[in-house]
């Protein structure tokens, strides 16, 4: 019986970290378009890792101690998944919710799982079968709904088109980022996400440098920080610090297939959040929204039926 209370208490605690990391991250897309009215996107993600590094190493030091500050040799590799990471995702999100409606973004990033997918099968030849590239492709008409709105004159807006172009390519930067803590499984996620963002941070202070010295980005000053102080604490606390270790603590109970439903919530959260800031919101985009969520769902769900097939006649004999 305890072990039966134990499991379930564990889901529960699994469950509730896991749908408070989507909700957060479901509400940073809308955030950010509010920063990036008086931030570009280079300083906000300076702003945004510079102290999300220190609260990250700070977490790992109380937990693990200063010798998990090692790099072992993996610095090289952890500053390509950093960089790739930290430096890409939010460099290229940030430069497409200039362009694209924060809810496409938010629909793109729980797009997560199938490019995880579709990576693994370029880099690792591991082909998805049949009901993954069906699942894929139900996904990829879901967010093409939701881009257009149903009309396809909305796919030939040139300026709409590159915020989603490049909301895609972040989230598929973040996508090898969380596939790069297989490759240290010695490594608790606390002293991955640490250091990989240590690491990361040189390149996003370089990338920030670079940015300043051809105009395309302008040092933030105490005026242009202060109008949106609350925004940028999101990115930081909420949809940094807080969600990335609730993610990890439901994925330590849960499992990575049972979390990966929480994806879902990502788009939900940004649209019911888009709706109540009074935001007009198109059904096709609801339809779309739909799509892409059921196509997660039968992704999660068919491996486990067809698990349930093959064990079944096994059992009986």
């Amino acid at each position: 019986m305890n072990s039966i209370d134990t499991s379930n208490s564990n889901s529960l605690i699994g469950s509730s970290n896991l749908l408070i990391a989507a909700i957060a991250w479901g509400g940073m897309y809308g955030v950010s378009q509010t920063a990036l009215q008086y931030l570009d996107p280079y300083s906000m993600t300076s702003i945004r890792y510079g102290c999300g590094a220190l609260i990250f190493c700070l977490m790992l030091w109380l937990k693990e101690g200063r010798t998990a500050f090692r790099y072992d040799g993996q610095f090289l590799r952890l500053w390509l998944y950093g960089s790739c990471g930290f430096c890409g995702f939010s460099i290229l999100l940030f430069h497409g919710l200039r362009h694209a409606p924060a809810e496409h973004g938010a629909v793109i990033a729980s797009l997560m799982p199938l490019i995880s997918a579709l990576i693994s099968w370029i880099t690792q030849g591991k082909r998805p079968n049949g009901a993954t590239l069906l699942c894929t492709l139900v996904a990829i008409a879901g967010v093409i709904l939701v881009i257009s709105r149903g009309d396809i004159a909305n796919l030939l807006q040139l300026q709409a088109i590159k915020g989603d172009l490049m909301i895609i390519i972040g989230v598929t930067c973040w996508v090898i980022f969380s596939m790069g803590i297989s490759q240290l499984p010695d490594w608790s996620s606390s002293r991955y996400t640490a250091l990989s963002c240590s690491a990361g941070l040189i390149t996003i202070l370089c990338a920030n440098t670079v940015a300043s010295l051809i105009g395309v980005s302008v040092l933030p000053t105490l005026e242009r920080i202060t109008p949106v102080l609350f925004e940028i604490g999101y990115l930081i606390l909420a949809a940094g610090v807080l969600a990335v270790s609730c993610w990890s603590n439901g994925v330590a109970r849960m499992g990575a297939l049972n979390s990966l439903l929480f994806m879902n919530m990502i788009p939900v959260a940004a649209f019911v959040i888009a709706a109540l800031q009074g935001k007009a919101i198109e059904p096709m985009e609801i339809y779309g929204m739909a799509l892409v969520i059921t196509a997660l769902v039968a992704n999660n769900v068919l491996p486990r039926i067809q698990r349930a097939d093959r064990v079944a006649p096994a059992s009986s004999r």
